[in-house]
C-alpha cells in the first residue's frame, strides 16, 4: 500500500471525504514539509503580538503568556526558535525577514536578562533557579543555533555569538544541578548532550552519563514511569532521540521504538489518545498525537517499518483537516535538518485495529474492534471508557462506582486482573469505631491529635468487598458490579458521557433528572451523539442520592446517568454501540 492508498482508508476510517484529507496537494502524496511550513508561518502574527517589544516593560522582548500576564524563559526560547526556523528557510516569505531577525534579537535579550547567574533560568509558575527547565530552553536554543550556523547570514552570526555564551552557562548549570521528576533526567541528558555536540566539553558527557547509569524507565508495555501518553512520553521521547544522535548512542532509540509501538493501540477510531491512566497533569485530559510526529517519521525511515510510517502519515492527515487541533508546525526544524524524512518512499503497512491488549505493567487493558474502542484501568476512580464511530459520535468518558461506606467507598482497584476477554478489578475496606486509649498512655491530653491512637482498640469492625468483571461482547461490554460485606450501605454506578449527545430511554421510561444527575428506574438508556448510540441497561435506581459522602464530584463536560441500590448488590449492565 503507498502512502496516498493509506490516507484514502485513513480518510474512510475517520469519516472524511479524500479532498478534505488531501486539500488541494496535487501528486501521490501529501508533502509533509510544506503542511508544516504553512502552519508555522500562519502562527507567526499571532506570536509576535505576544512579544513585549517596548523596550521599558519589565519583560522587554519576552512573549506574554495570556493565561498568566507574563513571560516566561521557555515560552519565550520556544517562540525565538519558531522565528529562527522560518528565518533560515529559504522556502518561506518570512526568510531573512529582517522584522523576524529583530524580533529574535529582542527575545534574545529577554532571555539573558532572565538567566541568573549560576546560569538557571525559571519557571515561574512553580521551579525558581531550575536546571531541568533550563534543559527545556536548551533543547530549543541548540536547534536554533544549528540552523542559524548553517544559514550563515550577518544577523544569524550575530545571534549566535549570543546564543552561545548562554547555552554554555545553562548547560554548565545543567552538568551539575539536579532534576524533580522522571523525565527530567532525560531532558537535562538532551540539553547536555545537544550543547556537546557544539562545544565538546567532557563535563557534559559526565553527566549524561551518571544520568544514564540509573537505567531508562521505560516498562515491558512500552511507557515510561509517569505513563503520560499525552505529555512526558513526547518530551522522553523527544529527549531520547537527541541524545542518541548527538552523542551516539543509538541503543536509547530501542525505548522510542517500545514506546510509539504501544502508541499505535492507545489511538482511539477518531485519533483522540488514551490518556485514562496517565501519573500526571494529561490523566482524563482530550488529546491527539501532537509531538509523535517526528519520532514515527524517523524511526520509519531509520527502519524502514511501514506502520511508523502509516502512522506518522495519519498524523499529518489530521493536521490538515484539523489544524486547530494537531500541528506540524513544531517538526519544521527536524524536517529542515534532515531532508531524507522529505524523500521517504516506504511501503505502508496498515495500522491495527483489532486487537484486546493488557498492558500489565502498567496497570490498564486497550480493547479495539475496528471502530470500538474501549480502555480498562487499575488506579483509577475512572475505570472504563468507551466509545465507537467517527468523530462526534457518542463517547463514555467514564464509569464509576462508589458507596457510601464511612466516607471511603470511592471506587478503585490497585491492580488489574485479566482472562481471555475479561477483566477484574477489585477492592476490600474496612472500618470501624475505636475504644478509650489504656491507663498508663500519655492520658489526660487535651490534645487530640498528641495521642497515641494506635494503642486503642478497634471495635464494631465493618468490611465491604466490591468487585467489579468486564466482559467482551458483540459490539460492546457487559459489567458485572459485586459489592457486598456490610448490608445496607447506598451505592451508585455513574455513567458519565460527552456532552453534546441526547440522553433517552430506549424502552419509553422516563429520565428522572435530580439532584444533578439523571435516573432510570428500569429498561435501557440510549446516549445519541453524531452518527451513532450507546444502549445500557438494565437501569435500576433505588434511591435518588447521587454525590455520595466521600465520593468525587462531577466530571466536567459530562452528562451523568446515575445507576443506585444498596449492599449486598449484585447487578449486571450491558454496554452495547449502534
Amino acid at each position: 500500500m503507498d502512502r496516498r492508498d493509506f490516507l484514502t482508508v485513513t480518510a474512510a476510517a475517520i469519516g472524511l471525504p479524500d479532498d478534505e484529507l488531501f486539500g488541494s496537494t496535487q501528486g501521490d502524496a501529501v508533502d509533509d514539509y510544506q503542511l508544516a511550513l504553512s502552519q508555522s508561518e500562519k502562527s507567526v502574527p499571532a506570536s509576535l503580538a505576544l512579544q513585549a517589544t517596548d523596550r521599558n516593560h519589565r519583560q522587554a522582548g519576552g512573549f506574554i503568556i495570556p493565561a498568566y500576564g507574563f513571560a516566561y524563559p521557555a515560552s519565550t526560547a520556544g517562540e525565538i526558535t519558531r522565528l529562527g526556523t522560518l528565518f533560515c528557510n529559504r522556502d518561506s516569505r518570512y526568510y531573512h525577514d529582517p522584522a523576524l531577525a529583530l524580533r529574535m534579537t529582542l527575545g534574545m535579550g529577554y532571555l539573558e536578562r532572565e538567566q541568573h547567574p549560576d546560569g538557571t533560568i525559571d519557571l515561574p509558575t512553580t521551579n525558581f533557579h531550575s536546571p531541568p527547565d533550563t534543559g527545556f530552553v536548551i533543547e530549543d536554543l541548540t536547534l536554533l543555533y544549528r540552523l542559524l550556523e548553517k544559514d550563515g547570514s550577518d544577523p544569524a552570526r550575530q545571534l549566535i555569538v549570543r546564543l552561545e555564551k548562554f547555552i554554555r552557562r545553562a548547560a554548565g548549570a545543567i552538568a551539575t544541578g539536579g532534576i524533580h521528576t522522571p523525565n527530567h533526567r532525560w531532558v537535562a541528558s538532551a540539553a547536555l548532550a545537544a550543547s556537546y555536540q557544539l562545544f565538546k566539553d567532557p563535563l557534559y558527557l559526565k553527566r549524561i552519563d551518571e544520568w544514564l547509569a540509573e537505567g531508562m524507565d521505560c516498562n515491558a508495555d512500552g511507557e515510561y514511569t509517569e505513563l503520560s501518553n499525552a505529555v512526558y512520553n513526547r518530551v522522553t521521547n523527544r529527549a531520547l532521540m537527541s541524545i542518541a544522535e548527538s552523542i551516539d548512542r543509538p541503543q536509547l532509540l530501542d525505548y522510542v521504538r517500545r514506546n510509539i509501538s504501544m502508541m499505535m493501540m492507545c489511538v482511539h477510531p477518531d485519533g483522540e489518545i488514551v490518556t485514562d491512566y496517565s501519573r500526571r497533569q494529561d490523566r482524563n485530559t482530550r488529546a491527539r498525537m501532537n509531538g509523535y510526529y517526528i519520532p514515527y517519521r524517523v524511526l520509519s525511515v531509520r527502519d524502514n517499518n511501514g506502520q511508523f510510517a502509516s502512522m506518522a502519515d495519519l498524523i499529518a492527515s489530521q493536521a490538515r483537516t484539523i489544524p486547530n487541533q494537531v500541528s506540524l508546525g513544531g517538526a519544521l526544524p527536524d524536517l529542515m535538518l534532515r531532508p531524507d524524512l522529505r524523500h521517504e518512499k516506504i511501503e505502508r503497512k496498515p495500522l491495527p485495529d483489532n486487537y484486546s491488549r493488557i498492558f500489565s505493567e502498567s496497570g490498564a487493558a486497550r480493547i479495539r474492534r475496528e471502530s470500538l474502542s474501549a480502555t480498562v484501568t487499575s488506579n483509577s476512580s475512572r475505570f472504563f471508557s468507551m466509545r465507537s464511530g467517527q468523530p462526534g459520535s457518542a463517547v463514555l468518558e467514564s464509569v464509576r462506582v462508589a458507596s457510601a461506606f464511612f466516607g471511603k467507598g470511592q471506587f478503585v482497584s490497585e491492580k488489574l486482573y485479566s482472562s481471555q476477554n475479561e477483566f477484574r478489578l477489585v477492592q476490600s475496606l474496612e472500618a470501624g469505631y475505636i475504644q478509650p486509649l489504656p491507663p498508663g498512655s500519655g492520658i489526660p491530653n487535651p490534645r487530640w491529635s498528641e495521642l497515641d491512637h494506635k494503642l486503642r482498640e478497634r471495635s464494631h469492625i465493618c468490611r465491604l468487598q466490591t468487585s467489579i468483571t468486564i466482559r467482551e461482547i458483540q459490539n460492546g461490554f457487559e459489567l458485572s458490579i459485586n459489592s457486598s460485606g456490610t448490608d445496607n450501605v447506598p451505592i451508585v454506578v455513574e455513567f458519565w458521557f460527552r456532552s453534546g449527545g441526547i440522553l433517552s430511554s430506549r424502552d419509553g421510561g422516563e429520565i428522572i433528572s435530580q439532584n444533578g444527575s439523571n435516573f432510570l428506574t428500569s429498561g435501557h438508556a440510549k446516549y445519541s451523539a453524531g452518527s451513532n448510540s450507546l444502549i445500557i441497561g438494565p437501569c435500576i435506581a433505588n434511591h435518588r442520592w447521587a454525590s455520595l459522602r466521600g465520593a468525587e464530584g462531577p466530571i466536567p463536560d459530562a452528562v451523568p446517568l446515575t445507576m443506585s441500590g444498596f449492599t449486598p448488590f449484585h447487578h449486571t449492565f450491558r454496554i452495547v454501540a449502534q
